[in-house]
């Protein structure tokens, strides 16, 4: 992936978020650089990127989902929760990979943009983090928490915003959830995994 690439997936991605974070974000992303690419690499929930990518190019967010099909090859996936315990198996069932931010095919140390991928009957355990994180569902309805509202429904083309530090989670059931995200503010702290969703 160049930093060509990246430019042209965080366009689309801007274009779907809301005025109000597509302005702050398309700030944030002011000034970003090419970046030696990673190295590729896959990830077993990667068995599902072509079935998602399949599904996303039929959906709202199309040309998103073809940008990705474009890229998978270069696309390095990680996992980089505790993969043991109540949490064991789940690495082998959701894949991260960043597209722009740090370390990533273009560099920029304010944002961080990148994508989730997660099996089908997957439920990705409460976590939180400092960053603020707005989502874009490319492909695959799934089930979304945050806080202490109810579980809901969210259908590709839908934009999901996780305040600072607020719990959430996400339940996928017959389809792979790929979607796209963005992290601001503080990029550099990892998630966690928490023992309870007020945690």
């Amino acid at each position: 992936m160049t930093a060509v690439d990246a430019t042209a997936f965080a366009d689309r991605f801007l274009a779907r978020l809301p005025p109000s974070a597509a302005a702050g974000l398309a700030r944030d992303l002011a000034g970003t650089l090419p970046a030696e690419p990673p190295p590729p690499a896959t990830l077993p929930a990667c068995a599902h990127l072509d079935a998602a990518v399949t599904l996303g190019r039929s959906g709202p967010v199309s040309e998103l989902a073809g940008i990705v099909a474009r890229l998978a090859p270069r696309l390095r996936w990680t996992y980089s929760y505790p993969d043991a315990g109540r949490f064991a198996g789940l690495g082998r069932r959701i894949a991260f990979c960043e597209v722009l931010g740090l370390g990533a095919f273009a560099a920029n140390p304010r944002v961080r943009l990148g994508l989730t991928l997660m099996a089908p009957g997957t439920a990705y355990p409460a976590h939180a983090h400092p960053a603020v994180e707005t989502y874009l569902v490319i492909a695959g309805t799934a089930l979304w928490q945050a806080g202490t509202a109810a579980p809901a429904s969210r259908p590709p083309g839908a934009v999901i915003v996780h305040p600072s530090g607020i719990a959430h989670a996400m339940t996928t059931a017959a389809e792979p959830l790929l979607a796209a995200w963005s992290w601001t503010g503080d990029i550099r702290t990892a998630p966690h995994y928490l023992d309870r969703q007020g945690d």
